[in-house]
């Protein structure tokens, strides 16, 4: 079979339609979870309050990626329509300010989603940094790699590509590095969570509570590794159509991060709700990591002699999913 190239001007215009679709969706996920984290676990504790400013710098990085993606947009099928090399020959010049601008913002979009998923990590791991050691390491790794490509732009030919060899080890670095961090961060929280689930499955009865987070878990961050595995594998084979994975990344890292935090938090008002008969009563959510929770059901039954005395009391103790 003939492998044919995607053509540029195609996958430029293709690209920006499908980040607008894309953000489209973050932009109602990220107002739905501002609203039920001001309403369900507030942002009372430096935790709540540490996620909720990198929430809202995530979504600042996608308006702006966004933005000048329409800008070039606008620019190279416009104003240079007619010029010599037409709109991939001012869309595709790496060297200019708004391309490196623009993939500026992607490396800092994704390097934060890998600290957030990197503290979340140590959160859940009570906060022992042996846990993390790792993942901080390719996490500098990244920051290294990601921001050497964008300083690299500037030097390059106009017309060369990013497929051009002085770009390729270092894009193919922080790509294998974005998905080993996805992998390992993400398997982290979910085996202290299994480990919950054990610890648990002896005080409680009834269903856990640790699985369905699980679940949640390995959702939410499923579709951003897809995306990264993808893009990496077209950008081995330097098929053009990665440029249209690369530009919904920047949204998708949003989308990841708010998702975790709203399927939860709606997981947990709607089990607080079904608890006290269909009232949310106030106070403040038990939550672990960034992660609300509820509190275990105790059951306890006393057996009395027909006098009335009590001659056995059987209790559960009761497990209060907390950390930190």
């Amino acid at each position: 079979m003939v492998f044919h190239q995607f053509p540029l001007d195609k996958a430029f215009l293709v690209a920006t339609w499908l980040e607008s679709l894309v953000f489209g969706l973050y932009l109602c996920i990220f107002c739905l979870s501002i609203y039920v984290n001001f309403t369900a676990i507030g942002t009372r504790s430096m935790h709540n309050r540490i996620m909720f400013a990198a929430s809202m710098i995530m979504f600042l990085f996608a308006s702006l990626h966004l933005a000048m993606n329409c800008y070039r947009m606008v620019r190279g099928y416009v104003d240079f329509g007619m010029a010599p090399g037409g709109p991939v020959g001012y869309i595709g010049n790496l060297a200019t300010w708004h391309h490196i601008f623009k993939d500026t913002l992607y490396a800092t979009q994704s390097i934060l989603g890998d600290t957030v998923a990197v503290y979340r990590c140590w959160v859940l791991w009570d906060q022992d940094y042996r846990f993390i050691l790792f993942p901080s390491v390719l996490l500098m790794g990244s920051a290294v790699s990601g921001y050497m490509v964008c300083g690299l732009y500037s030097t390059v030919n106009p017309l060369a590509t990013v497929f051009d060899p002085r770009l390729t080890r270092w894009i193919t670095t922080f790509y294998s590095i974005a998905v080993a961090q996805n992998i390992l961060t993400t398997g982290l929280m979910a085996l202290r969570l299994w480990q919950g689930e054990r610890e648990s499955a002896r005080y409680r009865m009834g269903g856990g509570i640790f699985m369905p987070v699980i679940r949640i878990l390995v959702e939410s961050a499923a579709l951003y590794l897809f995306v990264e595995i993808l893009l990496l594998s077209l950008y081995s084979v330097n098929y053009n159509a990665q440029y249209i994975l690369l530009e919904i990344v920047t949204p998708i890292v949003g989308i990841t991060f708010s998702t975790i935090t709203l399927r939860i938090s709606l997981r947990s008002q709607n089990r607080s709700l079904k608890s006290n008969g269909g009232t949310m009563t106030g106070g403040a959510t038990q939550t672990i990591g960034s992660m609300p929770m509820r509190p275990i059901a105790v059951n306890i039954t006393t057996i009395r002699e027909d006098d009335g005395s009590p001659i056995e009391d059987v209790e559960a103790n009761s497990l209060k999913c907390e950390t930190n």
